[in-house]
């Protein structure tokens, strides 16, 4: 069986040694292993913005192995867990949420294991750092094809950590979004589809209001930025598959102050 890509994802940052060591124990077992990095500069303890980050990106990476450590409650009673997606891919990291969006993308959650045999870990386990001690070597073994039924004990998947968000809700005209991620531009990425959009009979081109806290603005369902005018507003579907609103040349972050968690309501002004 050939070896399966890994993915990392992290909170680690570049300044410290921590990432290096993780693929160190990696390359320890599975010396031939394809390590892909998605992203380290997730902010400490962002749980919302690795799992989206996560998620977005695992649709576009082959069938692998996907480690993601964004993890404040390391070294406590949080379980650490692996899942088979149903597309066939294993994610590994803790279980506070931070997988099940990008399990999502790849069909579903179909199995989930509670890691409980240190024979695959590496040990002394350090209570601090679990991303070096259990998620690389248990990435690095099933990698390799190795059974995670005897990685650990069976859960059901809907005993899991929920995720950070779900889906929009639809009513009374409008859509109740919320806020999941602000990309590095100040667009405010929602948990909000097209089809979402759509229903409230919007079509490209229309105005559609947008209610962030006491504010509300006016914004035009667009492809592109170049759609609209510098320093216009635009609602589009992010390149993730999500709705996002921003400004053409500038930060909506900034101009509205909205953080991740914010509820965005979308509605036709007709």
């Amino acid at each position: 069986m050939a070896e399966r890509i890994i993915t990392f994802t992290s909170d680690f940052g570049c300044c410290e040694e921590w990432v290096a060591a993780v693929k160190g124990v990696i390359l320890s077992i599975a010396p031939s292993a394809t390590i892909v990095d998605i992203s380290h500069s997730i902010p400490p303890y962002a749980i919302g913005k690795g799992a989206f980050v996560l998620a977005a990106a695992l649709p576009y990476m082959p069938a692998g192995v996907h480690m993601a450590v964004v993890d404040p409650g390391v070294g406590t009673r949080r379980l650490a867990v692996a899942l088979r997606a149903e597309r066939g891919d294993y994610l590994v990291g803790p279980d506070n949420g931070l997988l099940l969006p990008a399990a999502m993308r790849l069909g579903g959650a179909r199995e989930a294991w509670f890691l409980d045999n240190q024979d695959f870990f590496r040990t002394p386990v350090h209570p601090t750092f679990h991303a070096r001690d259990i998620f690389a070597p248990v990435a690095a073994h099933l990698s390799l094809g190795a059974d995670p039924g005897e990685m650990g004990s069976r859960m059901h998947t809907g005993d899991l950590v929920p995720a950070p968000w779900g889906r929009a809700r639809e009513g009374e005209g409008a859509v109740y979004a919320t806020v999941v991620d602000i990309d590095r531009f100040g667009s405010l990425r929602l948990n909000a589809y097209p089809e979402q959009v759509a229903s409230l009979g919007c079509e490209p081109g229309d105005r559609v209001l947008v209610g962030l806290g006491e504010e509300e603005c006016e914004a035009v369902l667009v492809s592109t930025f170049g759609d609209v005018g510098v320093g216009a507003l635009l609602l589009y579907e992010d390149s993730s598959g999500v709705m996002a609103v921003g400004v053409n040349g500038g930060s909506l972050a900034a101009r509205s102050g909205a953080t991740a968690g914010d509820i965005a309501i979308i509605y036709s002004p007709r």
